[in-house]
């Protein structure tokens, strides 16, 4: 290790001293014959969803400006387990990365639940800004006694219902359906209170949950539908965006105090570089699709959403004793 450590440090001043390097100080850097760490990172979706591609990007970007020392081996599509499991072998050090929505992470640290309460942003930007701000933080140190590290957040639009049979025009309309949720106390709670009856179901097995009756519809962003193909079998999308919750990409903390302070410089630089880079993609990508579901037969209906945030008025009122002051520190980021 201290070898590798010493050959990276090298590399990293051949990079910063070279005037045609000043853009990026880690591009090009010099062969090295040293033995490659490798670390493995799983994620819940297919490679072509845009949390996938920022996380792909991240891991060749580290190859590159480790000169290939450092290597990430992504694996896509639950392989590594649902995001649940992904997070529990992350704390264990089983898994060294993995991308988890922090609806997930509630389970484990209760402060992220947060971000599970429905019309808590009054947009996707208002979030990033709180993020990016003192309350990101207290959140990321939380998690780093779990023996968890952030490394970037990345923004999911905003979730809403889809239906395969039943289209949903109303409130009313969701009444005793059965809607898939991720195991989250609170999103379970706002289910339960828009009339619809909460399903605990891994993203993994939806489709067939969907096609087969299990379930009567589920929430999520365009982007989740269009990538698992779920719209072939849901054709109603009704835009109650009632909820709107970050992800994250993290990394087993104790892997990561035990890397050389240049491969944790190079993480954690090119984790940033990451977060500003995917900062708009799921927005943009998710409106594209939700053009392309229509086009592929999918009905969206624009519904009026003030009885949905009645409702949903009931949940923040049930959990704001442990959130009051981090709502307000909120409701105050501009």
């Amino acid at each position: 290790m201290k070898y590798l450590a010493a050959s990276l440090g090298l590399a990293l001043l051949a990079g910063a001293t070279t005037p045609a390097l000043a853009d990026d100080k880690w591009d090009r850097l010099p062969w090295s014959d040293t033995q490659p760490l490798t670390l493995r990172a799983g994620y819940n979706t297919v490679m072509q969803y845009p949390h996938a591609r920022a996380i792909e990007r991240f891991s060749h970007r580290v190859a590159e400006r480790t000169g290939e020392v450092l290597r990430i081996q992504t694996f896509p599509s639950e392989t590594l387990g649902s995001e649940r499991q992904m997070l529990e072998g992350v704390i264990a050090g089983n898994i060294d990365m993995a991308k988890v929505s922090t609806g997930v992470v509630t389970s484990f640290m209760p402060e992220f639940g947060i971000f599970d309460l429905p019309y808590v942003f009054r947009s996707v930007e208002h979030m990033m800004q709180v993020i990016n701000g003192p309350i990101g933080k207290k959140l990321a140190d939380a998690l780093e006694q779990r023996n968890v590290k952030i490394l970037f957040w990345m923004e999911q639009g905003t979730r809403s219902v889809y239906t395969t049979s039943k289209p949903v025009k109303s409130i009313d309309d969701l009444k005793g359906l059965k809607i898939r949720t991720i195991q989250s106390p609170i999103m379970a709670d706002t289910i339960t209170a828009l009339g619809a009856r909460p399903t605990p179901m891994p993203f993994g097995e939806l489709y067939l949950g969907l096609k087969s009756g299990v379930v009567d519809g589920a929430e999520n962003a365009p982007d989740s539908l269009w990538y698992s193909k779920q719209y072939e079998v849901a054709k109603h999308y009704t835009l109650t965006n009632h909820f709107m919750t970050p992800v994250i990409f993290v990394i087993n903390k104790t892997k990561f105090d035990g890397l050389p302070p240049a491969m944790k410089e190079i993480l954690i630089a090119t984790a940033a570089e990451t977060q500003e880079w995917a900062s708009t993609l799921y927005s943009t990508v998710a409106a594209d699709l939700l053009g392309k579901m229509k086009a592929a037969g999918v009905n969206v209906y624009t519904v009026d959403e003030a009885p949905f945030r009645k409702a949903a008025a009931t949940v923040i009122e049930k959990h704001a004793g442990r959130f009051a002051d981090v709502l307000k520190q909120i409701e105050a980021t501009k």
